[in-house]
């Protein structure tokens, strides 16, 4: 089968590789979209990741595609059906739960992570390991194959915006597909949204789906606009989509007394936050460790609540749901947010898009 394969930041081969091989407990999808993640993807083609994980083979973990082959265990499912998947990974088959064959619940899942130690969704064809109906769910049939690419990406934003209530104001820094998803559930849930982005056509996007104040980052300045709005109190939640540390300075600024923080995603650049209490360091941080950039800053109650965002979502299945349901309401829909396509054959250059232009919300590879 054809695969854009992944070599190192930069260097991606479109090239034939083995077709996958079904296993008794999974099935083999047939790939139509996948798209391009702005953090696990674009971090991995900016900059080497730790133990050049991933050399060598097709990432991808946006996908949509069809059951073409079903292993002899798999009972819910059956050749023809939509459904989606993640995290995929191939399980290691030496803890408790794995000899259980409850793989879903392996304890070392991430040694066998899709795009780090096998293939993923940028190829004609994936391999699930296994499959049950806790780790999948069947997709619609009235949704394009696009739009079944932005589950991934969506429900995790769905979640995200689930952190704040009515009547609390949240700040949303990045604005791409996954912070529109938050933008939007955060808009439902009755809460205020200020949302800043350098990109006027990505703000543009985010007031259609609910936000109520507008910032562009180049010709105003996030705080005072936040600080504002909230007459100087500051937001209850500053959520960083945004991975430049000028974002993480922004979202620390603006947040009031014993707000939250959320951060959504890892720094592309070496960058760390320190911070001192009572003489014990203490170093709160989702990203690659220590690096060039170290600023001191002081601990309050504002960063006793800084929290990586991706940890507490909940079952996955049913912010899967939810994404199917925001789709299909068209407050976020491909048609609206795509905002470019390529071929499989070009995947690279759709990586080289997405890293450089910041007008794009989401860049699809059509396969």
């Amino acid at each position: 089968m054809k695969a854009a394969v992944y070599y190192g930041p930069g260097n991606m081969r479109y090239q034939d590789i083995p077709d996958p091989k079904c296993k008794p407990e999974g099935v083999i999808l047939k790939l139509h979209a996948c798209g391009v993640c702005h953090v696990m993807d674009i971090d991995a083609w900016t900059r080497w990741p730790p133990n050049s994980e991933g050399a060598g083979l097709a990432r991808g973990h946006e996908w949509s595609g069809e059951i073409i082959e079903v292993g002899s265990k798999v009972k819910d499912f059956k050749v023809g059906d939509r459904i989606f998947q993640n995290p995929v990974f191939r399980p290691c088959h030496r803890c408790n739960y794995c000899i259980e064959e409850d793989y879903w619940r392996c304890m070392n899942w991430k040694e066998g992570f899709a795009q780090k130690a096998i293939h993923g969704g940028f190829a004609e064809y994936i391999e699930i390991p296994f499959i049950t109906d806790e780790s999948a769910a069947k997709m619609p049939e009235n949704l394009s194959w696009n739009d079944l690419a932005m589950i991934e990406p969506m429900y995790l934003g769905i979640g995200i915006g689930k952190k704040a209530g009515a009547s609390e104001t949240a700040l949303v820094i990045g604005m791409e597909l996954t912070g529109l998803a938050a933008v939007a559930k955060l808009h439902q849930s009755g809460a205020r949204v200020i949302a800043a982005d350098v990109s006027d056509k990505r703000l543009k996007a985010a007031g259609e789906v609910g936000a109520d104040i507008l910032v562009n980052s180049l010709e105003k300045d996030v705080v005072s606009e936040s600080l504002k709005a909230t007459k100087a109190h500051g937001v209850d939640h500053s959520i960083l989509f945004d991975t430049r540390p000028v974002g993480l300075m922004q979202a620390i600024s603006s947040i009031r007394r014993a707000g939250k923080i959320w951060l959504c995603g890892s720094y592309r650049t070496p960058f760390k936050v320190r911070g001192d209490i009572d003489k014990i360091n203490q170093e709160s941080w989702f990203g690659p460790g220590a690096g060039f950039t170290d600023p001191p800053v002081q601990f309050d109650p504002a960063l006793l609540h800084m929290q990586v965002a991706w940890g507490g979502l909940g079952p996955r299945v049913p912010r899967w749901i939810e994404a199917v349901q925001m789709i299909q309401s068209g407050i976020i829909t491909a048609k609206k947010y795509v905002t470019a396509t390529f071929p499989l054959s070009e995947t690279k250059e759709a990586f080289d898009l997405t890293a450089s232009d910041h007008d794009q919300i989401k860049v699809m590879v059509e396969i």
